[in-house]
């Protein structure tokens, strides 16, 4: 499991066990780090070089795209 993924799913968990302060600004800060994500993936897919990786680059970075579209959507229903 690359180092980037092991530190997100971290701070899910963790994120889920406190309590949120601020809602907009954890919102924010929520949507930064999904999109800092985003890009960490796009930079494992383009440094990919065999198949296996490739594969679990893709994967990743779909999976990536779709939590910060599902996030900003979010977001922007809320306003």
């Amino acid at each position: 499991m690359p180092g980037w993924f092991a530190g997100w799913l971290r701070r899910c968990c963790t994120r889920l066990r406190e309590g949120s302060g601020s809602k907009r600004l954890d919102d924010e800060k929520i949507l930064a780090e999904a999109h800092r994500d985003w890009m960490a993936a796009r930079k494992f897919f383009e440094f990919a070089t065999e198949p296996d990786l490739v594969d679990y680059a893709i994967l990743t970075l779909q999976a990536a795209e779709k939590r910060y579209v599902y996030l900003w959507k979010k977001m922007r229903q809320k306003g």
